[in-house]
């Protein structure tokens, strides 16, 4: 029997867990890369995620000995995050929150960040300047001088675009999930797109159809540059494709579509 449910996908934190399971390593070995390359401090960093979602990263880089703290919007993400991090005797360093809007007070902490990142577009669901802007503001603010932001999201190129539509597959012992993720459709004028994410996931007993639209800001590579320009509160270190290869840099170009900014606080 198939449940037909419409809803945020963020509300099931375990099957989003295990639809971005395939990522974990490339991009833990990539961070750590990026904190060897671009950051003086190499030991007991501090690392904050936006946006953490089901925590996936923040336990694994919890297990490798890093000060992890998470901010998400979702309670049922905050809570899936900080039971694993208990289940498995560590701090529970999720917390509730509008990666908007949010302070060192508000994340519990009296120390600023070393490194904050925040990957897979989360930063797409800024959906207007001014939360953007506030949201570069709140992270410079909780970041130490010269500390790191990696910032990976896609683009929207100047010619025709080829990530319009993602299918891939996944299992975790007996779940099996399928995703389906495509654009409906793009307002350039207002800088929204809509996006459609369809989850199949089935056990052996059961199977659930989930079905979620949300939009997504539109930045081409020259909006996003303006952006960092109206903040003036990073720099651009280096860029990167979601390849995960430190070893490989890219130029970002009119026509780029996925991109990691490797950014530095500069005020």
């Amino acid at each position: 029997m198939t449940t037909q449910i419409t809803g945020s996908i963020y509300d099931y934190p375990n099957l989003y867990d295990v639809l971005f399971s395939d990522l974990c390593y490339p991009e833990l070995n990539f961070l750590t890369a990026i904190f060897e390359r671009f950051y003086s401090e190499k030991k007991n960093l501090a690392i904050f995620e936006p946006a953490s979602g089901s925590g996936r990263l923040l336990y694994h880089l919890t297990k490798l000995g890093f000060d992890v703290t998470g901010l998400d919007l979702n309670p049922h993400a905050v809570n899936f995050c900080n039971r694993r991090l208990k289940k498995h005797g560590f701090r529970e360093s999720a917390i509730v929150g509008d990666m908007a809007s949010f302070s060192l007070a508000d994340l519990g902490k009296r120390k600023n960040f070393d490194v904050a990142f925040n990957f897979v577009s989360s930063f797409l669901h800024l959906t207007t300047e001014s939360d953007a802007q506030n949201h570069l503001h709140a992270v410079a603010d909780v970041l130490k001088p010269k500390g790191l932001y990696l910032l990976g999201f896609h683009l929207k190129p100047a010619g025709e675009q080829h990530c319009l539509h993602e299918q891939w597959s996944l299992r975790r012992g007996r779940l099996a999930i399928k995703s389906n993720l495509q654009s409906l459709s793009q307002d350039l004028k207002k800088r929204i797109e809509t996006i459609e994410v369809r989850i199949e996931a089935e056990t052996p007993k059961k199977r659930y159809d989930i079905v979620d639209r949300f939009p997504f800001r539109i930045y081409s590579a020259q909006q996003f540059r303006a952006l960092l320009a109206a903040v003036n509160r990073f720099n651009i270190l280096g860029t990167y494709s979601f390849d995960y290869d430190i070893s490989q840099p890219i130029t970002v170009a009119d026509d780029t579509e996925d991109v990691i900014f490797v950014l530095e606080r500069t005020l």
